[in-house]
């Protein structure tokens, strides 16, 4: 199919959504026509791209926070 830029007149493909000669938008056109691209030949996303890649990381509790003991060490310089 194909069609008539609205701007310059310049006949192209419905496939094309920027007319080539000037650079109008074509995409409020197809949409208003009912004009919708063919599905993908295979699938954006699958099922493997949900699945867990990492395993998380094993969290400190708070209890456990505050049995553990570290020393803090300041210094104090007097000018």
């Amino acid at each position: 199919m194909l069609m008539k830029c609205q701007k310059c007149n310049y006949i192209f493909s419905e496939e094309i959504k920027i007319c080539p000669k000037c650079g109008a938008d074509m995409g409020m056109v197809l949409e208003k026509l009912g004009y919708f691209p063919p599905s993908a030949s295979r699938a954006f996303l699958t099922i493997d791209d949900f699945k867990e890649k990492y395993p998380f990381e094993r969290v400190e509790t708070e209890r456990e926070a505050k049995e553990r003991k570290e020393e803090i060490e300041f210094t104090y310089e007097d000018k």
